[in-house]
């Protein structure tokens, strides 16, 4: 399993997720508000759509690596329901394969399918306990579904392994602004930020953080960080970026 994949896959889900849950009464009727994150109440995040999507080969035969393979290049070329064939024709040569139901759970999250997405990642750590990237990715199904206590067991689990993974204390420190726990979620970000100075959503966050505090300067110099370094892996947070920084200046 491609961790390239893994990483940028659970930043995405994230990125667009993290937006301003206490600022919305500051908005117009030219502007409006912003998403908040989600709660149990939410609809799950909706699949991108599959315009373009690239061909990818079937495997035929009985190796159930060479499926795992192929679905891992389905998913990269965003063809979910390849992806979701190969992955499914791995699991029934090998239902232990724990990198298989790992990438099936992450075509179930990218298509909205968050329950499908729960079991397909509990049965990669059924398979493999110590597979840090399913506890990560089942925190962020976790995360989506409301379910922030059992997001925050996930990721603590990943941290337990590697205290200074930047990415899971950028997620952490999301569940922390959902709660509002405001002072913890800064030591998150701020941990993250020094382990990792070149991680976008880490700028995303603080900005965010900021905003909802109040801290004016702070929340544009963030933003603006954010979009220097670059939009990280989703549009749209670099788009809700830029309505912010215009609302902060007064533009």
């Amino acid at each position: 399993m491609n961790c390239l994949i893994d990483r940028v896959f659970r930043l995405a889900v994230v990125a667009a997720l993290l937006l301003l849950t206490g600022c919305a009464g500051a908005a117009t009727a030219e502007q409006p508000p912003a998403p908040a994150l989600p709660v149990a109440a939410t609809p799950p995040m909706q699949a991108q759509p599959v315009v373009t999507a690239a061909p990818v080969p079937a495997v035929t035969g009985g190796d159930a690596a060479a499926h795992v393979k192929a679905g891992d290049a389905a998913l990269k070329a965003k063809n979910l329901a390849s992806a979701e064939q190969e992955y499914k024709a791995a699991i029934a040569i090998d239902t232990a394969s724990a990198d298989a139901n790992f990438g099936l759970g992450n075509v179930y999250v990218q298509g909205g399918r968050l329950n499908e997405a729960q079991a397909a990642y509990q049965a990669a750590l059924s398979a493999n306990p110590n597979m840090v990237s399913a506890h990560a990715n089942l925190g962020v199904a976790y995360y989506q579904m409301g379910q922030f206590a059992k997001a925050v067991e996930q990721y603590n689990l990943v941290l337990q392994v590697n205290p200074r993974d930047a990415e899971t204390l950028y997620l952490l420190a999301a569940v922390r602004l959902q709660e509002k726990n405001y002072p913890e979620a800064e030591q998150l970000l701020l941990r993250a930020r020094d382990i990792k100075p070149d991680l976008p959503e880490v700028y995303y966050g603080l900005g965010t953080l900021y905003q909802m505090q109040g801290q004016k300067e702070q929340a544009v110099a963030s933003f603006e960080k954010f979009l220097q370094i670059g939009p990280g892996q989703d549009p749209l947070a670099k788009g809700y970026a830029e309505q912010q920084l215009r609302q902060l200046k007064g533009q």
